[in-house]
């Protein structure tokens, strides 16, 4: 399979999944492939979800 056609398969993906994410108020997406996807368009040669789990609290 062509680099170009993985890539246009694994973003189809992470913005089928995305809904779900962000309907979780604990987690947020952050990262090059959510800044690409959503804020600006920068060459990527990966796509993954990075998220972040937002209600951390201090260890006792």
């Amino acid at each position: 399979m062509p680099l170009s056609e993985r890539y246009r398969r694994q973003v189809a993906l992470l913005v089928e999944v995305t809904p779900f994410v962000a309907a979780e108020t604990d987690f947020a997406l952050k990262g090059g492939t959510a800044i690409n996807l959503f804020v600006r368009d920068m060459p990527r040669l990966s796509v993954d979800i990075d998220l972040t789990y937002l209600p951390v609290a201090p260890r006792p």
